[in-house]
């Protein structure tokens, strides 16, 4: 099998058609569903787990985002993480030391009135691990009286909005990799501001400001990138879409630094952004905007199963997705 994040297929035929649902379960496993929420002695648990699992500079903070923000894309507040360490015996203690302060840091700044607990987890040396492989599972609660933004809520007719920015995780991840190397054509100055994108992985502002409003979905962009995402998106909810490839925001720094790299940005790490399925997305868009946080509204479900992202006079269909383009440089 080829490495990296299975295929549709393969995860329905083996993972999805043997998992049983669970009593009290209100999201579970599924196609489009990143987190699994349950009721509780009255109480909404909502949780999710991210895995990063190849060798890059704070691969630790990739997962604390990755799960951080799937729990509240479901419109959860986040309440704890545990973290799962295991680490090539070379690293020794000094690494488990930085990995550990760095997870507790980002718990108390993503916060400042409510930090995120850090509430354990297991650590492991092994002597064949050529890469770390850190899991961090984050745990939230739907607050009383809010609602539970999952894909069942999702009609024909909703428009798509895009928060963030496409391959926003991915580039921020190649500048700091490859600093030297992409130094030989950009400027320092140039790659600082794409390694910066960092600043950018918490969706908590904006999904804090989206709960002001009638939200119907959260999907968060990661791995496959946005075109991955839109695809869950149909398949989870039994739609189509059509999208405009032109509005579906990207910045110049990713362009150069996928290009240079020969990765399509679209269908690469999306860490920081988000699709939201809104009955309203002008209204949305605008009142982001407002609040500093950059939107836009890139398409609308429809009536039938085609998934076209639109790009001028040409059309293509989505296909589901194979992988993350990350895994040509990472996987090599």
């Amino acid at each position: 099998m080829k490495a990296g994040k299975i295929t549709e297929v393969q995860c329905k035929r083996s993972v999805l058609k043997q998992i049983p649902r669970a009593e009290g379960l209100m999201q579970g496993a599924g196609i489009g569903n990143d987190y699994a929420a349950w009721e509780v002695a009255g109480n909404r648990v909502v949780t999710a787990m991210a895995t990063v699992s190849f060798d890059t500079a704070e691969a630790e903070k990739y997962a604390f985002w990755k799960a951080v923000n799937k729990v509240e894309s479901s419109g959860a507040a986040i309440r704890a993480v545990m973290v799962n360490l295991m680490l090539p015996a070379r690293g020794g203690e000094e690494r488990i030391r930085r990995i550990v302060s760095h997870i507790v840091q980002l718990c108390e700044d993503y916060n400042a009135e409510s930090p995120v607990c850090y509430a354990g987890g297991h650590t492991e040396l092994l002597e064949e691990l050529r890469a770390p492989v850190i899991t961090v599972i984050a745990y939230g609660e739907i607050d009383t009286g809010a609602t539970l933004w999952n894909i069942q809520q999702v009609r024909a007719g909703n428009q798509i909005v895009m928060i963030g920015s496409t391959a926003l995780e991915a580039v921020s991840m190649l500048a700091a990799d490859h600093l030297e190397e992409l130094n030989q054509r950009y400027a320092m100055g140039y790659l600082d501001e794409a390694r910066l994108m960092t600043r950018d992985l918490s969706l908590h502002r904006a999904l804090k400001a989206c709960k002001e409003f009638s939200v119907n979905y959260v999907h968060d962009i990661s791995t496959g990138g946005v075109f991955a995402a839109l695809w869950e998106l149909g398949e989870g909810a039994g739609c189509g879409l059509r999208v405009r490839l032109k509005d579906i925001p990207i910045r110049q720094e990713t362009v150069e630094i996928c290009e240079f790299f020969d990765l399509n940005p679209y269908m690469a790490l999306g860490g920081g952004s988000a699709l939201i399925v809104t009955e309203n997305g002008e209204e949305l868009v605008d009142a982001l905007e407002q609040a500093g946080i950059p939107a836009t509204l890139i398409g609308q479900t429809v009536d039938n199963n085609d998934r076209i992202i639109i790009n001028d006079e040409d059309a293509r269909y989505l296909t589901p997705p194979k992988g993350d383009d990350i895994y040509k440089i990472y996987r090599n």
